[in-house]
């Protein structure tokens, strides 16, 4: 009974950790404008306060499999809140940008350590029988953070300025902080392991470099020598970084775990569902504000009632999980996926704003059925022994896919945009509808990858 009391306070201390890290992942995001305005800098430099946030968590996720196997579970929540709360202190007192986006890194600091921690502490303190609802519960509390950090932080912003979002959450995570040193308990299982400083060289380049490389595409397209060397760098650097940890005996990042068969299709599954997710989140409101004609609050405002289902949805795929397993679910999924992008792709250039809300709520259900459900699917397909390294792939493929979907599903219409010789309105038109496209398409693989799941008993 002692243990089952123990274990649900690790629950409520690491879901509420993963609210506040994701939470504060979108908090500032409203406030850019006046970030822009105090500090005297342009739309390009101003998106370094994300750039520099994903660049860091992207260095520390493929570590944290070695991290779950040497430190215990209480000291790494505990170090990862307090990476937030200094982050935050520093980002209220910020002087200048820089500052600021010093304090951007430190919080992401923390960030990449905890989203693939939260993973690999509940797939210890559940059953195997009640992971899908482990994983869909942890999906509800993170979906509602995207959905409520704009916002709340857009009023907050309007009455007391941006620097007060910092003041606004620094006690919450404070209060999470000292809840987490008095009753959060060393779950994980410790291996032996050993830190290659070479791998975690090659990790933190290679990553960092590429998605680099990457994020500079949408700002000066494919041709700049700033997206092609990084690139190219970036891919070298993985290469080396994949070929050094299937050689040693202790790898900081097993990558010899994608051999397995379920493993190996539930990250391609995810690595498709990522990929459209943010690319939709991201075109949706301003195919709204660009196309349709939408005000800036009607084309943010129609993401809120999907991502609101969402959280839903997410809670009860993990319960069909339990129930029916991945394969049914992950088809019925990508099926609702697909039907919705087939029905955006048919919206007119007159057309309401509101077809864009009902059209949504349908990608969410098919997103909140699959996501999840998937990334259990795979955890269920490991042994215990690998599920810190396994959480930690999955999180990188998750942050790869999100990456590369929005650069090359937005370059798609930047590109249309350009060629052809039409109207602003009509050019982005017709480049959204072949982004859409492309986005089914994608969709229907997923749905026709989804047939050969093979269930775990």
């Amino acid at each position: 009974m002692t243990k089952r009391i123990e274990h649900k306070a690790v629950v409520v201390v690491i879901m509420a950790t993963a609210f506040l890290f994701t939470f504060n992942q979108f908090l500032l995001i409203t406030g850019y404008p006046t970030i822009m305005d105090e500090f005297n800098v342009n739309a390009t430099q101003v998106q370094w306060l994300t750039t520099a946030f994903l660049l860091t968590t992207i260095v520390f996720i493929p570590i944290t499999g070695y991290l779950s196997n040497t430190f215990s579970a209480k000291s790494l929540v505990v170090f990862s809140l307090s990476c937030l709360t200094l982050g935050l202190i520093i980002g209220a007192y910020s002087l200048n940008f820089g500052m600021l986006i010093i304090s951007r890194v430190v919080q992401a600091v923390g960030a990449g350590i905890i989203l693939p921690l939260v993973q690999t502490i509940l797939f210890k303190v559940f059953p195997y029988e009640r992971r899908g609802f482990a994983m869909g519960l942890l999906g509800a509390v993170v979906n509602v953070a995207p959905a409520s950090a704009p916002s709340l932080s857009g009023i907050v912003i309007d009455y007391y300025g941006w620097r007060s979002l910092h003041w606004m959450l620094l006690p919450i995570v404070a209060i999470v902080l000292v809840f987490a040193v008095f009753k959060m308990k060393n779950v994980l299982d410790h291996q032996e392991e050993k830190l290659d400083f070479s791998s975690i060289v090659l990790s933190a380049i290679g990553f960092s470099v590429f998605i680099f490389g990457m994020s500079r595409i949408s700002v000066t397209g494919f041709s700049d020598p700033l997206v092609i060397i990084p690139m190219l760098i970036g891919l070298l650097t993985i290469t080396l970084f994949i070929r050094r940890q299937v050689h040693l005996r202790l790898p900081v990042l097993n990558i010899r775990l994608v051999k397995n068969s379920t493993f190996r299709l539930s990250l391609m599954l995810i690595f498709i569902n990522m990929m459209l997710l943010l690319s939709t989140e991201t075109i949706l409101p301003m195919f709204a504000q660009d196309v349709l004609g939408a005000s800036a609050f009607l084309s943010g405002f129609v993401l809120v009632p999907g991502t609101i289902l969402l959280s839903i949805i997410t809670i009860v795929s993990g319960n069909l999980f339990d129930r029916y397993g991945g394969k049914i679910i992950s088809i019925i999924g990508f099926s609702f996926t697909f039907i919705s992008l087939v029905l955006l792709n048919t919206i007119g250039i007159d057309q309401s704003p509101l077809l864009i809300m009902i059209y949504f709520c349908f990608f969410m259900i098919g997103f909140g059925l699959t996501l999840m459900p998937l990334v259990t699917l795979g955890m269920n397909a490991l042994n215990d022994k690998d599920i810190a390294h396994g959480s930690a792939i999955v999180n990188t493929v998750r942050q790869f896919a999100m990456t590369f979907g929005i650069v090359a599903l937005t370059t798609i219409i930047s590109v249309t945009t350009a060629t052809l010789d039409t109207p602003y309105r009509v050019s982005t038109y017709w480049g959204t509808t072949y982004a859409f496209l492309v986005m089914a398409l994608l969709a229907l693989i997923g749905v026709i990858l989804s047939v050969f799941i093979k269930n775990n008993e």
